[in-house]
């Protein structure tokens, strides 16, 4: 991967904005050449005795030393019990609970590659993503039992063993208490893989061996494995959290990582947010997202914070989680921010620890940002990435003293560069005000798309990163997205690719032609909207049209409006023109029945 210089990096036209700590380091930092396993075996040396896993429904407190120990038992168990070896590929389909903690590091010190399977998947998609990764294990909670058992008996996948947990149950203070489940083979109890001693980590080539595949929707119908390497991930958690601390670590004797706190930061007028092994994160963005992958999962464990696992979000819940335990890292899409704002619960509510908020995935309006930040003690964070950049490509620094333009979403991160070039030559950048495609180069850029060789060719190139995002840049360095060249919906920070509810769409057949956009919302950032031109003769109302979809789909991915027409816009190549499209449905103009969700 060819990655810009670091000295030609300080000639670009935001370098001057960066805080001083992050500065004075271009000259002499070197990148560390660890794994992400390296980062639980730091944190467990230089913060032994700080709390790793807070969870409360299980009453379940422990500090890294003991998650590290953990973590070594089970990987133990992956290698001589289940077998698994060095990049295998295992398999996770659950939500945030701490035996994913447990299974996910594990697999890193076994030198195997995890993979995300968003537990909102069905059963269909669940199954491809396992046939595409090749996954040897799984690991998965008991109220997924069912569908992994489906699959299993259906044949077709390389799994050889799923490995079951029972929720809020299986981890209690004495860590492994009897299940109330017995499984046969393929399945096996949770309680069941760990070892009696710990496994020594398998030796990695960090910049080669990956560390993890996460699944991402394209433009096409199926989602596409992002190949994540263990230098891809280091590199982004190491760069995300220096933008709320200022600080870099340093290589130890061991070849660990050292980190240390600015003094500055340990007074009450503190300028960066975070401190390494004093606070505390709530997890509630999905560890199968690269949002809660990278940033409320591998930066927490390298920043030594304390991890309070959400399984599932709701406001109350995330209330009573901050005024309990003080929370000073938390996040999510814009819309969780909106929901929590127009809460009764609001002006009750204590949110003065939160130290610094983070979100992404989708736009943060201004108003939204500035009336946030007013009900937290600290500062809003807002970024910008994708899976591809492994979550690192710009943001917002999040010291207070720093300059923030609102709108903005900030700078590229350090060691990162960026460009504005025009979509039709990509050789061509553009000057500063002028929008184009947003490119982003860096030690974060992924190794392309799992088994789509053309597809990682047409959107990477020479260490580049071509997002299909449209932006500017300003005269001081600050990015602005303005437009997409691709045509993904965004609905609640996921991503929805409309080819994919087409497909289903011109399968019924009673439809003719069809075509899904994204409409804005409050709420969700978008909604999946679908114009449908019946056959002659058909008789199917827009109820039926939702209601067909939506039980072939998973849940984030249902379409929330149909609008039946008697014609789609076509340009005069053959194409539909989505934009007028979502043209008349911003205006609400179009012929047809409409019927919503």
């Amino acid at each position: 991967m060819k990655v810009t210089d670091a000295q030609e990096l300080k000639t670009r036209p935001w370098f001057h904005a960066y805080p001083e700590r992050i500065k004075r380091r271009f000259d002499d930092y070197q990148f560390p050449r660890v794994s992400l396993f390296d980062f639980l075996k730091s944190s467990a040396k230089y913060y032994g005795d700080s709390t790793a896993v807070l969870y409360e429904n299980e009453n379940l407190l422990l500090n890294y030393k003991e998650l590290l120990s953990l973590c070594g038992r089970f990987a133990e168990g992956l290698v001589n019990k289940l077998g698994l070896s060095k990049g295998d590929t295992i398999a996770i389909y659950a939500r945030n609970y701490p035996e994913v903690i447990i299974g996910m590091f594990a697999s890193y010190a076994a030198g195997a590659t995890y993979v995300s399977c968003n537990p909102i998947l069905i059963k269909e998609e669940l199954k491809y993503q396992l046939v595409d990764s090749k996954a040897k294990v799984a690991i998965i909670s008991d109220d997924k039992y069912p569908v992994l058992k489906e699959i299993l008996d259906e044949g077709g996948t390389m799994l050889e063993a799923v490995i079951v947990f029972d929720r809020d149950h299986e981890l209690k203070l004495d860590l492994f208490e009897q299940g109330r489940e017995q499984y046969k083979e393929p399945f096996v109890a949770f309680k069941e893989v760990f070892g009696g001693t710990e496994l020594a980590p398998v030796k990695l080539d960090p910049s080669e061996d990956l560390a993890a595949i996460i699944y991402t929707s394209g433009t096409t119908g199926q989602p596409k494995g992002v190949m994540v390497s263990h230098e891809n991930a280091v590199c982004s958690a190491i760069l995300y959290h220096a933008t709320y601390t200022g600080m870099y670590p340093e290589e130890d004797e061991e070849g660990l990582l050292k980190f240390e706190n600015d003094p500055a930061d340990l007074q009450e007028d503190w300028d960066f947010p975070i401190r390494y092994g004093i606070d505390s994160a709530m997890a509630a963005a999905p560890w199968t997202h690269m949002m809660g992958f990278l940033a409320h999962l591998q930066a927490l464990v390298m920043g030594a914070m304390a991890i309070i696992p959400v399984p599932e979000m709701n406001i109350k819940k995330a209330f009573e989680i901050i005024k309990r335990w003080k929370v000073s890292f938390a996040g999510g899409a814009p819309q969780m921010m909106t929901m929590m704002l127009e809460s009764p619960d609001i002006d009750e509510t204590d949110l003065s620890s939160i130290r610094v908020w983070t979100t992404g995935g989708a736009p943060c309006t201004v108003a939204l940002g500035t009336n946030f930040e007013q009900k937290i003690g600290g500062v809003i964070a807002e970024g910008y990435s994708l899976t591809e950049a492994t979550m690192a490509s710009v943001k917002n620094f999040s010291n207070k003293s720093s300059q923030r333009k609102w709108g903005s979403i900030g700078l590229p991160l350090p060691f990162t560069d960026v460009k504005i070039v025009n979509p039709g030559d990509r050789t061509q950048e553009m000057a500063p005000g002028e929008e184009g495609e947003l490119i982003h180069n860096g030690y974060q850029v992924s190794k392309g798309y799992l088994n789509l060789p053309e597809e990682t060719a047409e959107c990477f190139e020479d260490g580049w990163i071509f997002t299909g995002d449209i932006g500017r840049m300003d005269e001081d360095g600050y990015f602005y997205i303005t437009g997409r060249l691709k045509d993904i919906i965004i609905y609640k920070g996921y991503n929805i690719a409309p080819r994919m509810l087409e497909e289903v769409l011109y399968a019924h057949p009673q439809i003719s032609e069809a075509a899904v956009v994204g409409q804005k919302d409050e709420r969700a950032g978008e909604i999946p909207v679908a114009f449908v031109v019946l056959k002659d003769g058909a008789d199917l109302g827009g109820k039926e049209i939702i209601e067909y979809v939506n039980e072939r789909v998973a849940g984030y991915k249902k379409i929330r409006k149909a609008i039946v027409v008697n014609e789609l816009p076509y340009s005069g190549t053959g194409k539909i023109m989505k934009k007028n499209l979502a043209t008349m449905l911003e205006g609400g103009k179009f012929l047809g029945s409409e019927v919503a969700l």
